[in-house]
Formats: structure tokens, sequence, C-alpha cells
């Protein structure tokens, strides 16, 4: 007795149908495409603010410019469906055409447009694409677990559409096969027909892949080719920023003067302080997102969100033109206690000089013989903070363990604000003085929530950003931190420095640009002391640990890649990195840096949306900010790459 198994056998070598396979593979490929420059779209429309300055001929070029780094995304995470698709096996009916090769194709496309839809939401944060260094910070604890339930709950309708594109995706899947059933195998000269066709797919697959056919395959660089770097994150597509950039070198080591002439631009060797050492408490406040934006006092606005912190820059020694050295938590933490920025596609945290011997304020306080301490309310282990402060030095670390009561657990991140700051000021009496102290607030941070019973207390009604009721609450318990150190005896002898972690998200077009997404408050405050006043030349969070030391006539050699803000002489300037572009601001100019060649010049002041490339009308500008950047690169390329962060 015989049994039909046509429809689930495999033959093997069945040639007549390759070159059928072979456009079925490309036709699938379309589909892709169609789905990338959709979700390209999708990106574009939520993240618009950032992109106002687009035209619609612009835009559309964009689009189309696109295409070029899609097909090369596509082919690369696709090349195992391609080929097992025209591999000469298997009948259309069977269980390997019908089954498995339309999971495989579902499930590499709908995690590769997760990654799509990720960004368009994370970008708002970030101001890029996501790298290869993403997997590493997965790494970090539990957070990615721990507010993956947040996230779904506030971006619920980004989910819904990524579903809804997976959907759309394997329908169009299936009508590409339906529509091929009937076609017929070529003729006789099938082994002709599929060695052509072998070879055509090889060479398509093989210049997209490559991007063109240029010397080199594509880069990220090589969407300079089409508009600026602040466009890059429209042009390119995640799936093509993490494949390029999946085991690169987070740094290039840059060469472009001998080391000494490098370190006369700009040294990074700072000498002792004149004067007898000041054995003051030092406590750095760093806030979670607070923008200078956020900040009433320093934008002069009426309407303010931080009323306890404006009240308190007007006795105080204020950076109104300061920014943040990074994007993220993880870049800014290292900044601003050990002036370490992160100038690369990786934070400092997780890359490959994490285990360099540097120096920070703890490290160099502590031979003062002061105690020192970190404190943070999130759960241990987070973004790897706990690590690095054994690192930098720290003797002791305050977190949620160490807390131990989670009653006072937001559910997300970790302690409420106006809580962890109470035990925040209890603790700092209890330490030997002086001390050093350092405390990361974290309430101002997605998925924007506060206590129950202080909503309708600094929820406001109207179309504002959710993260707004946030800063009241935490300058609520900066308030509140404020008042009970004020009563204790080491207050008066404290010298406190308040800062932010980074930006928060805007919907300015110039908070949202590529200056004014870096622009933070820095604060330096004594009680009844002269430290007032303003300091408008340009300030970087790694100017923080240079100028506290310079404040506290520090007797020892270090090193530091900032500058004391209360040195008159030499140069004060932010750098910042982001999309292979590294931007330098020298009041009143910003100078972008891209590769091996300047691409613009803006004057800040007279220009704050940056519409005016003064690259060709000022060489001279150019020619001296671009001398001071290189030397700046140079040095923190050749430093972190060959272990120099420290005084021999």
């Amino acid at each position: 007795m015989s049994h039909n198994t046509s429809n689930h056998a495999l033959p093997v070598l069945d040639l007549k149908n390759v070159p059928y396979h072979c456009r079925l593979a490309g036709k699938q490929m379309l589909i892709l495409l169609l789905m990338y420059e959709l979700s390209r779209l999708v990106f574009y429309l939520f993240n618009h603010v950032y992109y106002s300055h687009l035209s619609f001929t612009r835009l559309a070029y964009y689009f189309v410019a696109g295409s070029r780094f899609d097909v090369c995304a596509i082919l690369f995470t696709n090349l195992p469906f391609i080929v097992l698709s025209i591999i000469p096996a298997g009948s259309e009916k069977s269980i390997y055409r019908r089954f498995f090769l339309p999971i495989l194709f579902l499930l590499v496309n709908a995690l590769a447009l997760f990654m799509q839809f990720g960004d368009t939401v994370f970008f708002q944060y970030t101001y890029k694409r996501s790298t290869a260094d993403i997997f590493k910070f997965l790494e970090l604890g539990s957070d990615t677990a721990d507010v993956l339930p947040s996230l779904l709950h506030s971006y619920w309708y980004m989910f819904f559409l990524w579903g809804l594109f997976v959907v759309i995706t394997g329908s169009l899947y299936r009508r590409s096969i339906r529509k091929s059933y009937d076609t017929k195998p070529d003729g006789h000269h099938y082994i002709a027909a599929a060695v052509s066709s072998y070879i055509l797919t090889a060479a398509v697959v093989v210049i997209g892949f490559r991007g063109g056919w240029q010397l080199k395959p594509i880069s990220i660089l090589d969407a300079a080719g089409y508009g600026p770097s602040r466009d890059f994150p429209l042009i390119i597509n995640t799936p093509f920023s993490l494949g390029k950039t999946l085991g690169v070198p987070p740094l290039r080591d840059y060469h472009f003067f001998s080391t000494a002439h490098a370190r006369s631009i700009y040294p990074t060797l700072h000498q002792p302080t004149e004067g007898i050492f000041r054995r003051l408490n030092v406590v750095t406040i760093i806030l979670e997102s607070f923008s200078k934006e956020y900040v009433g006092a320093l934008n002069n606005r009426h309407r303010t969100n931080t009323p306890f912190l404006d009240s308190l820059i007007g006795q105080s020694l204020v950076c109104d033109n300061a920014f943040s050295d990074g994007r993220k938590s993880i870049e800014g933490i290292p900044a601003v206690v050990a002036g370490l920025p992160s100038w690369m596609d990786e934070p400092y945290i997780t890359s490959n000089y994490n285990s360099d011997n540097f120096q920070s304020l703890a490290s160099l306080l502590t031979k003062e013989n002061y105690t020192t301490a970190f404190f943070h309310g999130g759960t241990n282990g987070t973004m790897g903070f706990s690590s690095f402060c054994r690192g930098a030095g720290f003797r002791y670390y305050y977190g949620r363990s160490e807390f131990n009561n989670d009653k006072c657990y937001d559910g997300h991140w970790g302690i409420w604000d106006h809580i962890f700051l109470q035990y925040f000021a209890r603790n700092l009496d209890t330490l030997r003085q002086p001390f050093y102290a350092a405390l990361f607030t974290l309430s101002s941070h997605e998925p924007f929530s506060i206590p129950d019973s202080l909503k309708t207390t600094y929820t406001q009604q109207g179309d504002e950003m959710p993260i707004l009721k946030c800063v009241r609450y935490s300058d609520m318990a900066l308030h509140r931190f404020f008042q009970t150190a004020s009563k204790m005896p080491w207050f008066d002898s404290t010298l406190f420095v308040i800062t932010a972690d980074h930006a928060g998200p805007s919907h300015d077009p110039y908070y949202s640009n590529r200056v004014g997404m870096y622009e933070i408050p820095i604060i330096f405050y004594m009680h009844n002391s002269a430290l007032k006043g303003r300091i408008h030349k340009a300030v970087e969070q790694i100017d923080i640990m240079p100028s506290v030391l310079d404040y506290l006539h520090y007797p020892y050699t270090y090193f530091a890649f900032g500058r004391s803000i209360l040195d008159s002489t030499g140069n004060h300037i932010a750098v910042n990195y982001l999309n292979n572009c590294y931007e330098l601001i020298n009041s009143p100019y910003c100078l972008q840096f891209e590769g091996q060649r300047c691409t613009a010049l803006y004057n800040c002041s007279n220009d704050s949306l940056l519409c005016n490339n003064l690259l060709a009308k000022q060489p001279a500008v150019k020619d001296s900010m671009s001398k001071l950047l290189k030397s700046v690169l140079q040095q923190y390329s050749n430093d972190l790459i060959h272990n120099k962060l420290h005084t021999n």
C-alpha cells in the first residue's frame, strides 16, 4: 500500500525551482524595505520636535537615502533566511517551506522591528540610535526587568504599533507565496538558469550588504554624505547601528600632535593650589534628568518647577552656561565624581577601559583622611554604580539594600526621593568628618511616577511633559533635605555641589538641538560664605572635580580632563559626543567635528537653533577651536587606551 508523502518530503537538488525561489526571496526583501521605511516614518512622527528644522524636500531625501542603510541591515539580519530559502530543498507545500521558513522570517524581522520601535521611544532621552553597548547595559543589574512593565503601560500604543507591523509583515509574506504557487519552473535548461540565479543573487546580496560599489563597506559615518550628524538617527536604522558597532573598539587612538604639544594646548595634570588646605566637607547632589530648562531661575521664567532650587541659586555660585558630558545616567555619574566623560559610543562603566587606574574626588580626598560615601536609592547593582564606586575609592555605598525597607520602594527604580534624601541627611550625620559624599536621586525618571499622596499637589492640568511633576516633587524633597541638614553641626562647614546626571526630555526646539540638549544646572553652595555670583563661561560636568579641589586648596598634583571654574587662565570649554560627531562649545561658538573634518560652526548666542553654519565665514575661529578639540580628543583617546588616567 503506497502513501502520498509529497507534502512532507524534502527533495534534494531540485534545481528547477531555484530561479523562482531567488525571485521570491527578492520580493520578500522588498516587503521588509517597505516596513523599514514605514518604521522610519513612525520614528519621525514620534520625534518630530527634534526634526522640526527639516523641510518636506529634505525629509523625503532622507527617506530615499535611508533605503541604502535599510537594504544593508535587511540583508545582514536576513542572510540565513535568504540562504535557506534559495537552496534546492523542499517543495512549495513541504513543512520546510510552509512552516520553518515563515517562522524564521517572522522571528528575525519581528526582533528587528522591535529594535526600531524601541529606539523610537528612547530617542527622546539619548538622541541617537542604539549601539552595541546596549547589550552590556542589559547585563547590569535587573533594571530592564524592573522597568519593562511600566514601559508597557506608558507606551502601550508603541507596542501595539509594533504588533501591527509584525502582523502586516507576516500577511505580506503569505501573500507573496500564494501569488506564486501557480508559477511553473523554468524550462529544461534549469541547470543554467539555477546557476545564473545563484550568481545574480550573490552579487545583489554582496553589493547590498556592502552598501554599494565603494572600496569599504558602508558605515554609520557614511550618513554624513546625506546630512549633518544630528540627522543621522533619521537616515540610518537601529539594526544597522547595532550591527556596525558590534566588536568595534569604542575609541580611535588619535595622533594629531606630539604628546607634549597636545598637553601644552590642553593640560590634564593639575598642580597643587596655593594656600592652606581647607578641610571642608563636600556633598555632591546629582539630580536625575534635571535639565536647565526646568529651572526657572536659569531661564528667567515666571512659572517655575523648582521653587526651592531657585531660592538656593540666589545664594550660590552658579554656572549658567553648564553642560553635561553625556545623555545617560551611566555616563553622568563618572563625569561628576571622577571627571571621566564618555566621549565614545559606549559609557566608561561598560567599556574596555573600566579597569583603568583613574582618580576621583573620593580617592583624592582619601589622601586627606576624608570619609567617603555614595548614596543611591536604586537597587544595588543598577547600571554598575556600586562596582564603579568601589573602583573610584568610595569607602561606603548606601543603596536600596542598605536602606532595607521596601515599603518605601516606588515599584520601578528604588526608594522615593523625599524619603531617601532624609535617610541621606541622617547618615551624613554619622560619618566621621571631614567627609565627601555623593547622592544620586531617581524619582524624576521614566515612568515619571510620584507617591499617590502627593499627586494632587504636584500634578498640574494641561498639556505638559510628565517629567515636570517629578521635577517639582524632587525639588520639594531637596528642600526638606536642606531643612534637615541645616540643623546639623556639619552644615556650615560643608560645600554643596548640585547638578544633574544629564538633561531630560523636551518639547522645546532649543533644548532638543545639539547644544540645548546638554544644558544642566551646576551650582556651588556654602552657607554663610562668599561663594556667590554667576559664571557665564562654558562649564561641563568634568569641571566639578577640579573646581572642588581648587576651592579646597588641594595640596597634591592630580589628573583631570576638566578645568576649575575658579581658574581665570586657560580655555573653559564643554565637549560632547553623539552620533559619531564631537562638539566643542567655547562660548559663544560651538564647533562640530566628524571623523577627520569639521562640519559646522555656529554662534550659539546669536543662532540658538543652529541654523547658520559659519564654517566658511569664520576660518580663524574654526582653526583655533579645531586645534583645541583635536588636542582634547588625542589625550582622551590616548589616556584611556593606554591607561594614563592618573599621575605617575
